[in-house]
């Protein structure tokens, strides 16, 4: 943006010296007039030109209340029920969010404590653990706990984002408490 402001002030200066002086009262309305034209096209054309990738998601399709493990190893959780996927970066059948282009990203999920009754999940970036959610709760008691985490992240084209439950808890959901969500804040250029 800095540089196309640049090239507006030289083209600005340009009109300004080839003004004759018997016109020169002229020149800084139709200067001022040029700058506000071309600044708007710049601004529009680069918001036109920003990628769009933002996405929800939670556990379950369906309303009735479902127990999400324990298992006996780490599982992605696949979030099913798309709430929103614009770009297309979360995979529902795979669980993982692939970034189409790099950028600055903020992710949150949610974990209500199914039956085990402890819900210990991370958000992984590429296998790495950046942000996680330990709960405990008796779910016999009729009363779940929830916990939530959020972190903004920076990711290269092709970085993968997934959230894991840990061997020996669960999660449990009715289609809207257990969720998974992320977006694109702004591009970087990563390379």
């Amino acid at each position: 943006m800095e540089s196309v402001l640049a090239v507006v002030v030289l083209l600005c200066c340009c009109v300004v010296e080839t003004q004759t002086e018997s016109d020169f009262s002229a020149v800084p309305s139709e200067v001022d007039r040029l700058l506000r034209e071309l600044t708007a096209r710049v601004e529009k054309l680069e918001s036109e030109g920003k990628p769009k990738v933002a996405f929800s998601t939670s556990l379950r399709v369906s309303e009735e209340h479902y127990h999400f493990g324990p298992f006996d190893e780490d599982t992605t959780v696949v979030y099913k029920k798309v709430t929103t996927n614009i770009g297309e970066a979360y995979n529902p059948e795979t669980g993982v969010f692939t970034a189409p282009v790099g950028g600055a990203y903020y992710f949150t999920f949610t974990c209500n404590v199914g039956n085990s009754g402890v819900a210990n999940a991370a958000l992984l970036k590429n296998g790495v653990n950046m942000a996680a959610v330990y709960e405990y709760a008796n779910p016999k008691s009729g009363i779940y706990h929830s916990g939530a985490n959020g972190v903004t992240l920076v990711l290269v084209e092709g970085d993968k984002v997934n959230v894991v439950l840990w061997s020996g808890s669960s999660i449990f959901d009715n289609s809207r408490i257990s969720m998974f969500s992320g977006y694109l804040l702004f591009p970087i250029d990563t390379k």
